[in-house]
């Protein structure tokens, strides 16, 4: 029996949607307007902004306090504590064309490191579960350390019974953000802008490189132009896609900057879990949603390999989840509450 195809949401087909057109925005900005936007930079006349790395690039590279990238970094400040590192999988280009680069054994070794690093969040899962008397000290630790640390646990049955709900309230939001290589790059960029006076990153920032290629092509095929920027800008994508591999978790200095921001955000925007519907809740193995994250977190219970202040709000857990517990909003969470009630009274 075939297995049935599970329809994509609303939400990915609008961030799917929303990633198509700011690409078009931008290519069109860039061409048809004489440079009115683009990711780095966008505005008309003297109303213009850059990206916010750029913003903090340019304070560093000036050793100087320039209203306007102060402006950029606050109002981009305000928006991932609200939304996270939501640019990363609405608006980047950057993840679409790392897919189409990769070939298809890189494909599955994605797919695998995902299903891996979903059997190691489930053992922790395991581990925390069966651990009432460190529970705090379990949802913030991981790997190793929650495994031991469950194990080092006495817990009486009475005192497993005064746990309510377990580990829905044993994990609740105990993590926030671990420094990676990502943000060793974001310090390096900072600190080559200070030493030579200018963004020295934007020489080799992907995004900025995809649309100077596009550039470079246009103006190929429309003036006959052929420059080396056709050839040397396409060959630092490939270089930093494929041959690096896994820049936007090994390497982007934007994303390390969002993580660091949203680290301290607001949980409205984040996956919320209806525990009532969610397959773990009776005891089975589901690891649905954390195996298809490309972030590779665990929405169910904050303990994949990294916090939840990761999502990027694809909704590829949502759309992954066979019982549909899993919701963006306040919203959605309280139709899946009332939908589980009323399911349960027909009974």
């Amino acid at each position: 029996m075939t297995k049935p195809v599970k329809k994509r949401s609303k939400m990915t087909i609008a961030r799917r949607v929303v990633v198509a057109a700011a690409f078009i925005a931008c290519v069109v900005g860039v061409l048809a307007f004489g440079g009115a936007g683009s990711y780095c930079s966008f505005g008309v006349d003297a109303i213009a902004t850059i990206c916010p790395l750029g913003s903090l690039e340019a304070l560093f590279g000036a050793w100087a306090v320039a209203p306007r990238a102060l402006i950029v970094l606050a109002v981009v400040a305000v928006l991932g504590v609200v939304f996270g590192k939501a640019f990363c999988s609405w608006a980047c280009p950057i993840p679409p064309l790392d897919r189409f680069l990769r070939t298809k054994k890189s494909r599955r070794k994605d797919v695998d490191e995902r299903h891996q690093a979903a059997a190691e969040s489930l053992e922790r899962w395991h581990a925390c579960s069966s651990c009432g008397a460190c529970s705090s000290h379990c949802a913030s630790a991981d790997g190793e350390n929650a495994l031991a640390c469950a194990k080092d646990a006495a817990v009486t049955p009475e005192e497993a019974d005064d746990q309510e709900t377990g580990v829905e309230k044993a994990l609740a939001g105990k993590r926030r953000f671990r420094l990676d290589s990502r943000h060793l790059v974001l310090a390096g960029s900072l600190v080559s802008a200070a030493a030579c006076g200018f963004p020295v990153f934007c020489l080799v920032c992907p995004i900025g490189l995809t649309i100077a290629s596009v550039i470079a092509l246009y103006r190929f095929v429309g003036f006959n132009e052929l420059t080396l920027s056709l050839v040397v800008f396409p060959a630092v994508i490939v270089l930093e896609l494929v041959v690096l591999r896994k820049w936007c978790h090994r390497f982007c200095p934007v994303g390390a900057l969002l993580s660091l921001i949203s680290s301290f955000g607001s949980k409205m925007t984040r996956p919320r879990v209806d525990h009532d519907r969610c397959l773990r809740a009776e005891s089975e193995p589901c690891t649905a949603c954390a195996s298809v994250c490309p972030e590779h977190i665990d929405p169910v219970a904050d303990l994949g390999r990294r916090p939840l202040s990761e999502c990027t709000r694809c909704g590829r857990c949502a759309d992954a989840c066979p019982h549909d517990a899993i919701s963006f909003t306040k919203r959605g969470q309280a139709l899946r509450r009332n939908e589980s009630a009323w399911k349960a009274a027909d009974a």
